[in-house]
């Protein structure tokens, strides 16, 4: 092996040098430099085909143990290949990955040949002693690449699939792209395949390109629907608005309710009982008191909420701006059409509908003020015991 290692003397490797090194080495360092990558190269081939014969042995061993139906798919499974390894029967290497809990790593090399066996089915198919795996190294497919393409849920597997059939490549960088189109874009399959087909997609840069046109079209699409469901809001709103200038309270009939007596005393202040409020009459008076009260509370919260720091923004605006109310003047104007103002802020425009809503606040604070005052607890109530 020694002799094997130390090849070049006269000859040099066919590898390509990297950039800079032929200026940055004499010829003797050189020399020395194409030992190294030769023995690198041995090395590289001779732990190859170590990976090989040791799929070639697993799958005798598994084979047997499947005949004799012993399950071998889980790898705290006692099975003949890792009971032999264990026992030193293979190679001190092959203990060694038993030993130190390397199971994995060999099951990657299991993975990527059986990755292998999908992709080059017709290859594999003629008569032939080589791995699938084997097979895979030389038109240059990795063993990473394979593994990865393994973990790919189905649809991102047959659009590799597809990939090499196509271009006979299988890289690690645009199996991340199909994935991730897949989960992203699902319903951009079939397109995406027939531009793979038509080689108008087969590197990372382009499918890069044409993700960030669809995140684009999405956004867009995505900014209509909120303008469309944004104008229904405020057409809806504004039709509610309309009938609450004509709404009337329906008249209330009981001027008492409860199980307690309307007493001549008028300083006492009695609740109606629990066990009131749990008879048919008590709930159904409780949904003719209260009625939808509570309903509008979350919208409004959020509304005015988000109303209230817009306005604390434009406070800021206007404390800085000296012609703020000019900006404003021309921002009505010229800033967006009419039809398009309408569709923003409403029939009314811009500052009407704030004045519109001015008032109305103005009008639910007295309302609210009186509710809070009428509805208070007396001092002296008192609740009666079950």
């Amino acid at each position: 092996m020694t002799n094997l290692a130390t090849k070049p003397s006269d000859g040099q490797l066919p590898n390509a040098y990297a950039p800079g090194v032929l200026e940055s080495y004499s010829a003797t360092e050189l020399d020395q430099i194409d030992k190294v990558q030769y023995a690198g190269k041995i090395i590289d081939e001779a732990q190859h085909g170590f990976q090989c014969e040791v799929i070639r042995l697993k799958q005798l061993l598994d084979g047997q143990d499947q005949a004799e139906g012993i399950e071998t798919y889980n790898s705290h499974n006692s099975s003949r290949f890792w009971d032999g390894a264990r026992a030193g029967h293979f190679g001190e290497k092959l203990r060694g990955y038993a030993d130190n809990g390397d199971r994995k790593t060999v099951q990657r090399w299991i993975t990527a040949n059986e990755a292998a066996s999908i992709l080059l089915d017709p290859s594999v198919a003629r008569a032939t002693h080589d791995l699938p795996f084997e097979l895979a190294r030389e038109r240059g497919m990795g063993q990473t690449a394979l593994c990865t393409y393994m973990r790919l849920f189905p649809e991102a597997r047959e659009m590799a699939t597809h990939y090499f059939t196509v271009t006979g490549e299988l890289r690690s960088d645009m199996l991340q792209e199909f994935e991730q189109v897949i989960r992203e874009f699902p319903e951009r399959t079939a397109e995406v395949t027939a531009a793979i087909t038509a080689r108008t997609l087969t590197v990372p840069s382009e499918f890069k390109a044409q993700k960030e046109a669809w995140r684009t079209e999405l956004a867009a699409e995505k900014a209509r629907i909120q303008e469309r469901e944004h104008q229904a809001k405020l057409a809806e709103a504004e039709a509610q608005e309309e009938e609450l200038e004509n709404y009337e309270a329906p008249p209330s009939e009981e001027t008492h309710v409860g199980d307690q007596p309307d007493v001549e005393d008028v300083t006492r202040r009695i609740a109606p009982s629990r066990r009131w409020f749990e008879t048919d009459t008590g709930i159904m008076k409780v949904k003719q008191v209260v009625a939808d009260l509570p309903e509008p509370l979350p919208g409004l919260l959020t509304g005015l909420t988000g109303l209230n720091k817009a306005l604390i923004d434009q406070a800021e605006h206007s404390g800085v701006m000296s012609n703020y109310a000019e900006f404003w003047a021309g921002y009505d104007r010229f800033a967006m059409s009419p039809t398009a103002a309408k569709r923003t802020w409403g029939q009314s425009g811009r500052l009407e509908r704030m004045r519109k809503l001015r008032g109305l606040l103005i009008e639910v604070q007295q309302r609210i003020d009186m509710y809070v005052q009428s509805s208070t607890p007396p001092e002296n109530i008192e609740y009666p015991e079950d």
